[in-house]
């Protein structure tokens, strides 16, 4: 009897420790179960275009970060886009087309592998694109921009900025004008280029302004 009283005190010990365990448990499964980062969407029109794109699923104000983090591509033309506030955190975006929509000012710093961005006719009267050293296409005519930096940006191979209201542009920063092998700045209030001397010295013919700018080493 007093063998049988010894089994019976083990099991119900056994049975007390796995209920212990199961309540560890417990707490490391709702710790696991926090809730998702996600990155707020301010635009409406640009979380629609996500749900089209098949990253987001509903419009609801934001976006799960995780899911932002993995795009590479986005293609937004004409879809009355007035904001892209949380683009930053897109951080393998590469390539950016928001043509023809409503964007007046566009910070890209954060997105440091874009390659190629399109932002033409839209209301742009600033762009950030510092940071960007792998930028090869940058396209944004028809804005309001009366001021661009691109000395984060030696790669550039097109850089489209005619139609603005710039006055000046510094191109100094790319090594050749082989390399920029197309260049629009026509329709500006600028009449001086700032180039390096290798590009001084040979500037491409399919390259184009107004008749009255002029490429300088030295804009004054």
């Amino acid at each position: 009897m007093k063998k049988f009283n010894l089994i019976l005190l083990g099991i119900l010990w056994a049975s007390l420790l796995s209920c212990s365990n199961d309540g560890d448990n417990s707490d490391t499964d709702q710790e696991q179960m926090a809730p998702a980062l996600r990155t707020n969407i301010v635009d409406a029109a640009f979380e629609q275009a996500l749900v089209d794109l098949g990253i987001d699923d509903v419009v609801d104000g934001s976006v799960l970060t995780s899911e932002a983090e993995m795009v590479t591509s986005l293609i937004m033309n004409d879809k009355g886009i007035s904001s892209l506030q949380g683009i930053s955190d897109f951080v393998m975006l590469d390539n950016l087309w928001v043509n023809d929509n409503q964007i007046s000012s566009l910070n890209l710093s954060g997105n440091t592998l874009l390659k190629f961005i399109y932002v033409q006719n839209n209301a742009l009267t600033n762009i950030n694109v510092s940071n960007l050293n792998v930028l090869e296409k940058l396209s944004v005519p028809g804005n309001n921009l009366t001021q661009l930096d691109i000395s984060d940006s030696s790669t550039l191979q097109l850089l489209e900025i005619n139609d603005n209201t710039l006055g000046a542009i510094d191109l100094s920063a790319i090594p050749n004008s082989l390399q920029l092998n197309t260049f629009a700045v026509e329709n500006n209030p600028l009449t001086c280029i700032k180039v390096n001397e290798e590009i001084l010295n040979d500037i491409p013919a399919q390259w184009t302004k107004d008749m009255d700018d002029n490429y300088a080493l030295n804009c004054n």
